[in-house]
């Protein structure tokens, strides 16, 4: 085990000192040799990116070599010429420069596309031989799925109930691999076929999944941003009839029952039907114009337990719904099917009461109501017939009140006046006022705290030509 070993590594020694040789024997023999390789490269969709490789040579004759690019095993550039379904420089261009021992050869990517994803080359051809190869470079892309993805699809226009409903969402196969699922939750599976991802749902037709509509969404786990979905178009399904009639309880003898066929179903229905057991006479009963509508015109307690049934039906099949009527049951339709016997025995026992009996029967058969009426009307009577003497003795004593007169005592009033005069100051003005007082007369029972009072007046007299201030 030891001298295998050994061996092993010997042989690895003498393969990489080969190789070396090698190289260094076709440098020597063309002058040429890559001074830059083009290197690896990560790059999102859609954006851009450029491969490089330089190639170093001693004789001063570029023209003599020529450049290509290769792509996993194919080439799709030389010199400046690009493959003739490549050509669009929306997508990549190509440019050479040749020096006197230098070639600078570069595809640029304008607009990385999913499918530029893969392993590149750069070769020196000589007399079309191939003379040089540069390192492999890898261009990873993180591929985004075209604008038009995802598309959601359903398998038929139009369903009948029962049927198998498939349901699609198609995408664009990327690397890393996108996620394709149904926002409502449920199983699905996905297929890839080529550059095709697709995601299916199948369903069994019933009424309830009419105009339903499933979404898909898609996202990518390294793509953050990457968020879009689609809906599929509303579904179709065709079903029969489904019928509902709202049970109306008991119904009340002599008044009229109606009775709706309420129903939904696609396509619509196209006539309704009918039908009792036992069968009714046509003039018991009456069905509107739409004939969704059935009408009982006088229930007795004769169609207590008739089954009624409603039968509806459209191109895809019919439907139908039965019930059964209860009549309520009143104590008068009671009393009518005892039999004769007890009522002519009832009567012979009302011949043989006395009186008093017959009263208290009377009374018995009263309702609590009628009872409780009678006795509000009596109080209502007493307390009227009670409040009549009452208000006529409150009307005549409030007239004779009115009629007495009151004489107020008028106490003699007169006036004594009094007049006086205020004479001036010295040095004042030559004016005197005029003053006058009066008396009046009170009752004697009322406190007077002075028998005259004085009122001035406004009138004033002047007198400027007198010395001692005399009225003129």
């Amino acid at each position: 085990m030891y001298f295998q070993t050994q061996f092993v590594g010997h042989f690895k020694i003498l393969l990489f000192a080969s190789v070396a040789l090698n190289l260094y024997l076709v440098r020597i023999s063309n002058g040429l040799v890559f001074d830059d390789h083009p290197l690896n490269s990560t790059v999102e969709a859609k954006g851009a990116v450029s491969l490089t490789c330089i190639v170093e040579f001693d004789k001063k004759d570029a023209n003599q070599y020529n450049m290509k690019w290769k792509k996993d095993g194919e080439y799709i550039a030389s010199d400046r010429d690009v493959k003739i379904d490549l050509k669009d420089q929306s997508h990549f261009i190509v440019t050479i420069n040749k020096g006197n021992t230098r070639i600078v050869y570069t595809l640029m990517f304008t607009t990385i596309q999913n499918n530029d994803r893969g392993f590149y080359i750069c070769d020196v051809f000589k007399n079309n031989n191939r003379i040089l190869e540069s390192n492999k470079a890898f261009l990873d892309v993180i591929q985004i799925p075209d604008e038009r993805y995802p598309l959601c699809s359903i398998s038929n226009d139009i369903y009948t109930e029962g049927d198998d409903v498939m349901l699609y969402c198609i995408s664009e196969y990327t690397e890393p691999p996108l996620t394709l699922r149904w926002t409502d939750g449920d199983t699905h599976v996905v297929q890839i076929e080529g550059q095709t991802a697709r995601l299916q749902k199948r369903m069994i037709a019933n009424s309830h999944l009419n105009r339903y509509q499933a979404v898909c969404l898609l996202t990518n786990s390294q793509i953050p941003s990457l968020q879009r979905n689609c809906t599929t178009q509303p579904l179709t399904i065709y079903y029969k009839p489904r019928i509902n009639i709202s049970q109306p309880g008991l119904i009340p003898t002599g008044r009229q029952a109606i009775f709706i066929c309420k129903t939904t179903a696609n396509p619509t229905v196209t006539s309704y039907k009918w039908t009792t057991i036992p069968t009714l006479d046509n003039t018991q009963y009456n069905i509107d114009e739409t004939g969704q509508v059935f009408m009982l015109l006088n229930p007795t307690y004769n169609h207590n337990g008739i089954m009624i049934t409603c039968e509806a039906k459209n191109k895809i099949g019919s439907s139908s719904f039965n019930f059964t009527i209860t009549i309520q049951a009143f104590e008068n339709d009671k009393t009518e099917n005892k039999d004769s016997n007890k009522i002519d025995s009832r009567k012979n026992d009302k011949s043989s009461r006395d009186y008093g009996n017959f009263n208290d029967d009377a009374s018995s058969g009263l309702s609590t109501d009628i009872i409780v009426i009678i006795i509000v009307a009596c109080v209502v009577f007493v307390v009227i017939m009670a409040m009549i003497p009452v208000y006529y003795y409150c009307l005549c004593s409030r007239n004779s009140s009115s009629n007495q007169t009151t004489i107020a005592h008028q106490p003699e009033v007169y006036f004594e006046p009094r007049d006086r005069m205020t004479l001036p100051l010295p040095h004042t003005r030559d004016t005197a006022i005029w003053r006058r007082s009066f008396g009046a007369q009170a009752p004697d029972d009322k406190e007077v705290d002075a028998m005259y009072l004085e009122i001035q007046s406004n009138h004033y007299i002047y007198a400027t030509a007198s010395r001692c201030n005399t009225i003129r």
